[in-house]
């Protein structure tokens, strides 16, 4: 199988920052939107219950509201803590992604996984990053000045061709 595109790129606190503000700014209203409906819907039922005096509903309502609260603003920034403290971080790990015709390996120094184009979720390029997403949350991060085989402007357009629905490209920096 022919390399296509191999591409180097350290994941250090500040490529994992500069992740971390791209997905807030891309992802912000949506999340927020979300959150905020879903308060609501549990406000009303909350209310609903205390009009019709069903304390105990009303209770499990509010419980469940303040549990949903806290999951939805303390989660992420667990998650955030815990990704920063964490070996690939910490020790500056370094992926090798080696691009194929059909599939992508990622490589690291123990061990390699293989990725076929249609399983990833979306595809974003900023002007220092390509962000391929693997579900909503989890992203790889390629940075463009890593490219060992080819470069970043081919990459782009393979990328576009592999994934045409699934491709966004930024046209502001992050």
């Amino acid at each position: 199988m022919k390399i296509l595109f191999k591409n180097e790129t350290k994941y250090d606190k500040d490529v994992y920052k500069k992740f971390l503000e791209f997905h807030s700014k891309k992802f912000y209203l949506k999340y927020n939107l979300y959150t905020a409906l879903i308060i609501i819907l549990f406000l009303f039922c909350l209310a609903i219950q205390i009009k019709y005096h069903n304390y105990t509903l009303a209770i499990l309502f509010g419980f469940s509201l303040s549990i949903f609260f806290l999951w939805r603003f303390l989660h992420p920034f667990s998650t955030v803590q815990k990704e920063l403290k964490s070996k690939k971080i910490e020790n500056e790990k370094v992926f090798n992604f080696i691009f194929y015709e059909d599939k992508i390996k990622i490589r690291d120094n123990q061990n390699y996984n293989v990725i076929s184009y249609y399983k990833l979720y979306k595809i974003f390029e900023t002007e220092n990053f390509f962000y391929l997403y693997i579900d909503k949350t989890h992203s790889f991060v390629l940075n463009k000045h890593g490219f060992l085989i080819g470069n970043s402007n081919d990459f782009s357009t393979f990328i576009k061709k592999k994934c045409k629905l699934k491709y966004h490209k930024e046209q502001y920096s992050w």
